[in-house]
């Protein structure tokens, strides 16, 4: 079972690939493909039962500052993420608006807000 519940942003550069690939499986992505071309390499990364893909790419002219991840429990994400050792959090677990959230910093230096909805 993923703790990520739905991708609110579609793309984001990475330095490396398959480091980004990995990561991003940790966090429950599949892999549905990818591409090479001129300019670069892609993945396509999708969630079990969600429709929208999460696309990383080596290409340093398209970078993306951050992506948000709806969760379905923040406490068990960030207990989680947490024992990554390349992982670095930006803002620890608060409520925000509406929702709790948390912002880290992966492996591959991207900005990811993860966001529970509350009642």
């Amino acid at each position: 079972m993923s703790v990520v519940r739905e991708v609110d942003a579609v793309s984001l550069y990475v330095p490396d690939l398959v480091t980004a690939v990995r990561f991003y499986g940790s966090l429950g992505f599949t892999s549905q493909g990818g591409e090479a071309s001129g300019v670069g390499s892609s993945a396509r990364l999708v969630l079990p039962g969600v429709s929208t893909a999460l696309a990383l790419h080596d290409d340093a002219r398209r970078q993306f500052v951050h992506v948000t991840l709806g969760v379905s429990a923040l406490g068990e994400a960030y207990r989680a993420l947490s024992l990554d050792p390349r992982v670095r959090w930006l803002e620890l677990p608060h409520v925000e608006g509406g929702s709790r959230e948390a912002t880290l910093s992966g492996p591959d230096g991207n900005v990811l807000v993860l966001r529970e909805h509350t009642p």
